[in-house]
């Protein structure tokens, strides 16, 4: 058997051009798959780095019914506890834990107004779980010492003609339904830099959203950062244990669905796209096959006319298919790895959909998803010539001698 795998190695370079046409595909199926995947990867992961870093944070904690909640969401606030916040923060993985206050409002700047989403913020501590909260903000953004200024969506802020240094007005109704209204400073202006996040997004100090709501001591939820966004499900099942059932614990998909959709269907596209080229190579290396065992009829007749068996036939054709599928995976490999390496090394600036600013996107592949590519591959290309390797195992000795 080791001497038929010897010569099959050395068949797969008898045509030599057609073996390394058929080479070539393979290599530039894999690397491109590869790539593909990579840059899938990425642009999951530029998203989930500007909404995790720069908005939502990666995990939320709200009491129970506050998510679910529409108009009398403010009647779940809870008090801010400090043992709490000390227990979020000794959890495995979180870096970093903020208290918020969220709720809707009325801006205005005298003539006109519009609804806005407020999310009230402590800066030092929310700057340690968003670390791009104000990545994109022109004029200033909250600090520590900050006391009724605010950072405003830029389609907010060009709506009421407000700049930064303008003096608007915040109108919000307090649990009960009394209304206040209090003066807010622009103090800087944010650009989105995608579609998801929210243009009618007002960030203002805690201290300010508890005065004008008139609860004081309160918030609606700790926003956590971790060290990995991809583990922010299983920390938030860790977190809804350890808590208990007066609390909820959401990842950022969970807040953001629609990202979770889009991401499934980014998966879904991939995987045909890979189908199909998987389908592609199996065309190919299948017709290599046909054209190999139909130039070398003679050959195999002669082989079966001197006792050589049938299975070894078989395993032959086999292995040379194999053999291609194992070469052209590796160089596809190499090539491919190669590629995401410089993409994900040097970036990529791209502009968001719906975005202003543009984001770096950085290309990255799990070694495990490039191991199960290439195994795919070689696979295919077996299956491929199964059909040519079974045709010429069961050919007659008489009448290949015989063929021309």
């Amino acid at each position: 058997m080791r001497k038929i795998f010897f010569l099959a190695l050395r068949n797969t370079m008898r045509n030599r051009r057609r073996s390394l046409v058929t080479l070539a595909g393979i290599t530039l199926g894999v690397a491109a798959a590869i790539l593909a995947q990579g840059v899938v990867a990425g642009i999951m992961g530029m998203i989930g780095s500007v909404m995790v870093d720069g908005r939502v944070g990666a995990v939320q904690v709200h009491k129970k019914g506050h998510l679910q909640a529409d108009q009398d969401a403010l009647n779940f606030a809870m008090d801010f506890d400090p043992a709490m916040l000390q227990k979020l923060k000794n959890i495995k993985g979180v870096r970093a834990v903020s208290p918020r206050l969220s709720f809707e409002a009325m801006l205005g700047n005298g003539s006109q107004s519009t609804q806005a989403n407020v999310a009230a913020i402590v800066p030092a501590s929310e700057t340690a779980v968003c670390i791009n909260r104000f990545g994109n903000v022109s004029g200033a953004p909250l600090v520590p010492t900050s006391v009724a200024e605010g950072v405003l969506g830029s389609a907010l802020a060009s709506g009421l003609d407000g700049k930064p240094g303008t003096t608007l007005q915040l109108l919000a109704s307090a649990p009960g339904g009394r209304p206040n209204m209090l003066d807010l400073r622009v103090a800087g202006i944010a650009a989105p830099s995608t579609a998801f996040e929210d243009k009618r997004s007002v960030t203002v100090p805690l201290a300010y959203a508890q005065e004008l709501l008139n609860l004081p001591g309160k918030i609606t939820e700790y926003a956590i950062g971790i060290d990995d966004v991809e583990a922010a499900d299983e920390i938030a099942h860790t977190l809804q244990t350890q808590l208990g059932p007066q609390y909820q614990v959401v990842s950022w998909l969970d807040l953001l669905p629609q990202l979770r959709s889009i991401f499934g269907v980014f998966r879904s596209v991939l995987r045909v796209n890979i189908g199909v080229l998987m389908m592609l190579l199996l065309t190919g290396v299948a017709n290599t096959m046909v054209m190999s065992v139909h130039e070398r009829v003679r050959e195999f007749g002669t082989m079966l006319a001197l006792g050589v068996r049938r299975e070894k036939i078989l395993w032959m054709v086999l292995a040379e298919s194999t053999f291609l599928g194992l070469f052209g995976a590796c160089a596809g490999g190499g090539v491919g790895l190669l590629a995401t390496y410089i993409l994900e090394r040097n970036g990529l600036q791209v502009r968001a959909p719906g975005g202003e600013i543009p984001v770096t996107l950085h290309p990255h592949v799990a070694l495990v998803a490039v191991a199960v590519t290439l195994s795919i591959v070689v696979v295919v290309t077996l299956i491929a010539a199964i059909g040519p390797a079974w045709r010429a195992s069961r050919l007659s000795p008489v009448e290949a001698l015989r063929s021309v």
